[in-house]
């Protein structure tokens, strides 16, 4: 196998940019802010993400589009979350919509699941279905 690359999302520092009349960015400046998220392809699986870091408002667009592409692409998408350390409501709630927009047979299956993630779920969605799977160790 080869080094493990980025393909769906890095995210490190807010943009702030200025644009001109026609659209085009005139200046790019990284803002002060910082949240840290990173979705890569995982070696574990081949149509598998790992995620890194914290999912909340500032990375849903980009957890929403990698969930979308990992269950687009096989019946079987694997997320790995051994190294998240925190998934708001608003990422929960898009983990379990798109599993429960998947097809008959397909599904998600969530490794090593943040604990707060599980709560959530069997708070919210107790009955979330055969599209989600939860497997590993609940830290």
């Amino acid at each position: 196998m080869g080094p493990r690359r980025p393909v769906i999302a890095f995210v490190s520092v807010i943009v702030r940019s200025s644009r001109n009349p026609l659209g085009g960015v005139v200046t790019a400046e990284p803002a002060v802010d910082i949240w840290p998220l990173r979705i890569e392809e995982c070696e574990c699986h081949t149509d598998g993400l790992a995620v890194f870091g914290e999912i909340d408002l500032n990375g849903h667009d980009e957890w929403e589009h990698a969930l979308r592409l990992a269950t687009g692409r096989t019946a079987e998408a694997h997320v790995h979350l051994a190294e998240l350390r925190f998934i708001d409501v608003r990422g929960v709630t898009l983990l379990v919509n798109i599993a429960d927009e998947l097809s008959d047979g397909k599904r998600v299956v969530v490794h090593d699941a943040p604990p707060g993630l599980h709560r959530v779920m069997e708070v919210l969605w107790p009955d979330s279905g055969a599209a989600i799977e939860i497997e590993g160790e609940q830290r």
